[in-house]
């Protein structure tokens, strides 16, 4: 089973775990998280999964996301201009 946070980080990711062996009628979630459907897909199938808008409907008493729209997966983040040896974080240190 895998659940997820049903509020995305700021970059539309939804944090997010497999829980193995359990069943989401015995297995306690956390607040703010909802079960995948599998009807909805899986994380390997879903398109740009963890980014994403979800839809979450209580099945069964259950917190479960019912529909999936991707987002765009968002650029990495560019590598600093400068980039610093473990000599500069010595110096750093030491104040030198």
């Amino acid at each position: 089973m895998t659940i997820i946070k049903i509020t995305p980080f700021d970059n539309g990711a939804h944090a997010n775990q497999m829980i193995y062996g359990a069943m989401p009628e015995t297995f306690p979630l956390p607040e703010d998280w909802a079960v995948l459907s599998e009807s909805v897909g899986r994380p390997e199938t879903l398109e740009h999964f963890p980014f994403g808008e979800v839809t979450v409907e209580e099945v069964d008493g259950v917190p479960t996301v019912t529909s999936w729209t991707p987002l765009p997966v968002p650029e990495p983040d560019p590598e600093p201009e400068e980039q610093y040896t473990a000599e500069d974080a010595v110096r750093a240190l030491i104040g030198g």
